[in-house]
């Protein structure tokens, strides 16, 4: 075996390979949770309104995804702590009390007076440009209890005429 010409001028063969390094590893990148950022924090949960009122939904879609169980508000000042509830033709998931849509139509929130909470609502109504003079159907409007806003949601839900098709036949 020839080594190279370095080593003879150094004069030892065995100087050569004590200066070699092999490649190492970084563990502690290893050990991270699966979701952590490359910073090394945490993700950022995103909880919040994800539809806003007039915004045509579909069944299924999130409106609200929130974290912790739906509750009173005692004492809460804070905006982001207020829990919303569902109103008509919106279903909360089992875990995480998110709230989506059970119905084609537009959002409409509504505040319960009484209870002091705010309600999420699903107008049912074809897929058809906003107008700028039906905005007020989806604004948030205060009710006295559940059986108000039921009745509120149907009186503010666009006319549609359906036409039976057998008595003109």
């Amino acid at each position: 075996m020839q080594l190279p010409k370095i080593c003879d001028t150094i004069g030892s063969a065995a100087y050569c390979f004590v200066q070699c390094r092999n490649k190492t590893v970084k563990v502690s990148a290893y050990r991270r949770p699966a979701r952590a950022s490359p910073t090394g924090q945490t993700q950022k949960a995103h909880i919040g309104i994800k539809r806003l009122a007039a915004e045509y939904v579909k069944p299924g879609d999130v409106l609200v995804k929130q974290r912790k169980p739906i509750a009173q508000n005692p004492g809460v000042t804070r905006n982001r702590h207020f829990k919303l509830y569902p109103g008509e033709n919106v279903g909360v998931s089992s875990k995480t009390t998110t709230l989506f849509a059970t119905a084609h139509g537009r959002v409409k929130y509504t505040h319960d007076v009484v209870r002091n909470i705010r309600l999420v609502n699903v107008l049912p109504e074809p897929r058809e440009e906003l107008l700028r003079e039906d905005l007020w159907r989806y604004r948030t409007e205060h009710v006295a209890g559940i059986q108000e806003n039921c009745a509120l949601v149907w009186r503010r839900v666009k006319a549609v005429y359906y036409v039976n098709q057998s008595q003109y036949l």
